[in-house]
């Protein structure tokens, strides 16, 4: 199987993560954003690809507070994506139907809670283009733990971690394929993190979009 994440790696983000998690400062504490927002948006930059209800718990310390927050992050990313669109990355389509064709299953692992990863294919118009999805509410933990790739390898009958390549644009993607032990971890520059942080969080190749996967299988 080829297990990708979903924002900045087949789902053009053009910021509106960063955007969205603002949004969710903004509504639930209005009053910590304008000591605090800059350092936790660098931290929502470094922890991208991680599961979004972490990220806020780590910032807030307290889960309710937290829950409160994702809520209104969510809200707020869902509400943009479907005004102005889902676009998906250039080749991102051409992909998924390349590697069915081969017999290869397709997987989105994402951040998202399983409410936004729904709305989010339902736009993009890929339910019949992937084989399984997973949220880390469902796996039990969140990148940079493997336990979404495990669930949808298990869920696939795929018991050889090589026999499954990973890809994403985060240093937590490539964590989370160097966890679970993938045949290959695979970078791209069409989101949040550069060439060097994903060759030190584990990446096996760093290209420049998911268009570029079909040359590495």
């Amino acid at each position: 199987m080829v297990a990708f994440d979903v924002a900045g790696t087949v789902l053009n983000d053009d910021g509106l993560v960063i955007a969205a998690f603002k949004n969710a400062f903004e509504a639930t504490h209005p009053d910590l954003w304008p000591t605090h927002g800059n350092r936790w948006t660098q931290y929502a930059i470094d922890t991208m690809g991680q599961s979004k209800i972490d990220v806020f718990t780590e910032l807030l310390g307290d889960a309710e507070k937290a829950h409160q927050a994702n809520i209104a992050f969510e809200e707020s990313y869902v509400s943009e994506i479907v005004e102005t669109g889902a676009v998906p990355i250039a080749g991102a389509e051409e992909m998924f139907k390349f590697l069915r064709s081969e017999g290869i299953a397709v997987v989105l692992t994402t951040g998202f809670s399983r409410s936004t990863l729904d709305t989010l294919i339902f736009e993009l118009g890929w339910k019949d283009l992937i084989d399984l999805s997973v949220t880390p509410g469902e796996a039990g933990r969140g990148r940079p733990h493997p336990d979404m790739l495990q669930k949808a390898a298990a869920a696939l009958e795929i018991s050889t971690p090589m026999q499954v390549i990973v890809l994403g644009d985060t240093a937590s993607d490539m964590q989370a394929g160097v966890a679970f032990g993938a045949g290959q971890i695979i970078g791209v520059l069409t989101g949040a993190h550069n060439v060097d942080t994903l060759h030190n969080a584990g990446a096996t190749t760093v290209v420049n979009s998911v268009a570029d996967l079909k040359s590495l299988i």
